[in-house]
């Protein structure tokens, strides 16, 4: 058994030359941006959790949804508070 490998073209069309040729620039996608200009959605690291929080915002740059959700956030920082320990039912951590 031979220990080369051939690989050759499968039928087909050949690529037009402008197919070939530089690629062109990609443009945002529309609302890619809100009116103020800034990019949307945008990321940030919160540093205390050591998780990145992903803020989409509306036409006036308002936070409108994150990824996670405020909740699961809250939820993060109570985990780290307690050190996973659940507190006693009714309690307030």
């Amino acid at each position: 058994m031979p220990d080369d490998l051939t690989v050759s073209r499968a039928g087909g069309p050949s690529p037009h030359p402008e197919a070939i040729a530089a690629p062109r620039p990609v443009e945002p996608a529309a609302g890619a941006h809100d009116a103020t200009g800034h990019p949307n959605p945008t990321m940030r690291l919160d540093p205390a959790l050591g998780v990145v929080v992903v803020a989409f915002h509306d036409e006036h740059g308002a936070v409108t949804t994150t990824i996670p959700t405020q909740q699961q956030l809250d939820a993060y920082r109570t985990w780290e508070r307690t050190h996973g320990q659940t507190p006693p039912h009714g309690s307030e951590v």
